[in-house]
């Protein structure tokens, strides 16, 4: 008996374990995917389906925008950027929602021609609406260039 019960909680525990890994992996996909639609694509579509419809959205200069100013900006902005990489350092997920901390670094192609180095630390929420995750916060961090 007891080695039954130790085995239920054993498989249990990878379960438990196995789903958590699942949904910190569709929040990286998502996180990817978002950073995507803003800096590379300037994808109106994906940000429209990735923003929750009370976003919160803060740029490192101080800048809070809605979720329409958002997207108008993001699609606006005239620098282009590349080398664009993503590296989340921290996820915490609870039952409806996701807080995920990561840092972009990329290199800012200015309208003038001149480039500019970018690194970021982002901290972002992301909560459940329906069947689907949204981001309804996001505040962006210069951080030293190194």
């Amino acid at each position: 008996m007891k080695k039954s019960l130790i085995l239920l909680v054993v498989c249990f525990s990878g379960l438990v374990a196995t789903a958590q890994k699942g949904k910190d992996s569709k929040i990286e996909d998502k996180v990817q995917a978002l950073n995507k639609a803003i800096f590379v694509q300037k994808d109106s579509l994906a940000l429209e389906n990735l923003l929750g419809k009370e976003i919160i959205y803060c740029h490192s200069g101080g800048k809070v925008e809605s979720r329409q100013e958002m997207i108008k900006n993001a699609l606006a902005n005239a620098s282009t950027y590349s080398d664009v990489k993503t590296e989340i350092t921290n996820v915490v997920s609870e039952k409806k929602f996701i807080v995920v901390r990561h840092i972009i670094t990329a290199t800012e192609n200015l309208k003038d021609g001149k480039t500019s180095p970018l690194k970021l630390g982002v901290l972002q929420t992301w909560i459940k609406e329906g069947k689907d995750w949204k981001l309804i916060g996001r505040q962006a961090v210069k951080l030293p260039l190194q």
